[in-house]
């Protein structure tokens, strides 16, 4: 129950933000699959065991190319040009 606790013990008592929302949350979720086991495993394992249903697993779905097109079109569509390019060179 220690290790659980939202109080962390010490010479000053602070509260255990992480925890707190573990406990006030419907869900917990990681950003990657790798992200949510390291979770599960390690960081939060003691909560997972008593309610696994509440970790998950949900990517955000953003890709590079999505993200780069957002970010920096101009360079998107230099990348754009160069992979046609290569790819009419190639045929």
């Amino acid at each position: 129950m220690r290790r659980m606790s939202l109080i962390e013990e010490g010479d000053v008592k602070k509260i255990n933000m992480a925890h707190l929302c573990i406990v006030g949350s419907h869900a917990v979720n990681g950003v990657a699959r790798i992200h949510s086991e390291i979770i599960k495993d390690t960081v939060f394992k003691d909560f997972y065991e008593v309610d696994p249903k509440k970790f998950q697993n949900k990517t955000n779905g953003i890709t590079p190319r999505r993200w780069l097109v957002m970010c920096n079109p101009g360079l998107a569509e230099v990348i754009a040009e160069v992979r046609l390019f290569l790819f009419i060179q190639s045929s």
